[in-house]
């Protein structure tokens, strides 16, 4: 028999595309406010070069990074977190086009997971609109396992190495009283 018993708390990340800097700064500090300070981020990469994805609607030339905040979150306030930010990406767009896109993630010992607000067959429902999928796994022996719908930017450096990386943090914090 299975103890039912809460899982312990993740990692926080979000993943931002944008081409603003400005906006950008401002997304985060509004991000900081609710869930605390950023205590990594990755560095820059030309998203536009990997996936065209958002091009129409936030013009071409976008660069993506991964932040993660210093406080771990309970796993069930996933929901919550994805929907303040698509409450952000809703006030810094213009027209009714984003400038920004932020895609929170859960980061465990075991995987990495993405909030979105759209279904699929391998998404699990949430509960407000906010479906959750594991992204990536993580090997015992810190190497990433990428899936079938694994989005190709996060198998490549330096959006990789930045998550491994974070792994080894959020182990630490794991350990920390």
């Amino acid at each position: 028999m299975s103890l039912l018993k809460p899982p312990a708390p993740a990692n926080l990340t979000c993943s931002v595309t944008y081409r603003d800097e400005l906006v950008y700064a401002d997304a985060l500090a509004l991000l900081s406010e609710r869930y605390g300070p950023v205590d990594a981020t990755s560095d820059l990469y030309d998203f536009s070069s990997i996936s065209g994805h958002y091009d129409g609607e936030m013009g071409g030339t976008l660069v993506k990074r991964i932040v993660s905040f210093e406080r771990l979150l309970p796993r069930d306030r996933f929901a919550e977190v994805k929907r303040f930010a698509t409450g952000l990406e809703d006030h810094f767009a213009v027209d009714g086009k984003r400038r920004i896109n932020l895609d929170p993630g859960l980061l465990t010992m075991e995987n990495f997971l993405l909030s979105t607000g759209k279904n699929h067959s391998h998404r699990i429902y949430l509960g407000d609109g906010v479906w959750a999928e594991v992204t990536l796994l993580f090997t015992k022996h810190a190497t990433i396992q990428e899936l079938p719908w694994t989005y190709r930017d996060y198998l490549r450096d330096p959006a990789a190495s930045f998550l491994l990386s974070l792994r080894g943090i959020y182990k630490q914090k794991l350990a920390s009283p």
